[in-house]
């Protein structure tokens, strides 16, 4: 099932705000199991089984805490932090797994057709794209930089051992390719027709289909509820 960017923008930004507000929590908590089950779902959807397995592991822990807290809980300032610690996992983590969906789904054709779709100007656009390309660059070239230590033997119980030895031999290699990646994204940018003010073609087919209307609906009918049953 693939989605516009559109649509996992709106449901990123919906999530995240009704769960963190918790206005539903007490007379519409199916909503609620609703809304921070449904970016596993998606997750299990794109066959990325682990990351949904594991997901859904830890938001049912915190649940099963959070519950025992409530009628176990003593007046000690270490359980109450703990159950806010708890609290704040079941609260911020569906919309941060929501918006790791968005990103790891979305190539960057997309993301640029679907920002040209809401009609965004070119003075936005291009540094998103821009900014959204130096950090999955950086991802890769410290995922590389990782390897590399790990074949000659500095692995993180030697941060220990040699604290100096490896942040030379981690941040140095970081940034040298932050300086070169930087140059390199914003060339990628200017040979790729990102122009301010110039018409960009796209061979990305990037449109609103069923399944994004039917997201789209819910969420927007999920801030509704939010919003009644605030000022009902």
């Amino acid at each position: 099932m693939k989605l516009d960017f559109r649509t996992k923008a709106i449901m990123t930004v919906v999530i995240s705000f009704v769960l963190l507000l918790g206005n539903l929590y007490r007379q519409y908590f199916p909503v609620i199991v609703l809304l921070s089950v449904l970016p596993y779902l998606l997750l299990f959807l794109d066959k990325r089984y682990r990351e949904c397995f594991y997901g859904l592991i830890w938001l049912g822990a915190a649940l099963g805490v959070q519950i025992f807290f409530l009628h176990h809980m003593s007046s000690s300032v270490l359980d109450s932090l703990f159950l806010l610690l708890v609290m704040v996992i079941l609260r911020m983590a569906p919309g941060l797994v929501m918006g790791r969906y968005s990103l790891i789904t979305t190539t960057m054709s997309d993301l640029v057709a679907s920002l040209q779709a809401m009609k965004l100007p070119d003075v936005l656009i291009i540094p998103i794209s821009v900014m959204f390309r130096f950090f999955y660059t950086v991802k890769e070239d410290y995922r590389y930089i990782r390897e590399a230590m790990y074949l000659h033997g500095l692995t993180w119980k030697n941060y220990f051992r040699e604290p100096m030895k490896m942040l030379e031999y981690q941040l140095v290699p970081l940034l040298m390719c932050l300086s070169r990646t930087a140059d390199d994204v914003a060339i990628s940018a200017m040979t790729r027709g990102m122009v301010v003010g110039r018409k960009r073609t796209t061979i990305s087919e990037t449109r609103l289909r069923f399944w994004d209307y039917l997201l789209i609906g819910l969420m927007l009918g999920v801030l509704l509820l939010d919003i009644w049953s605030r000022y009902a």
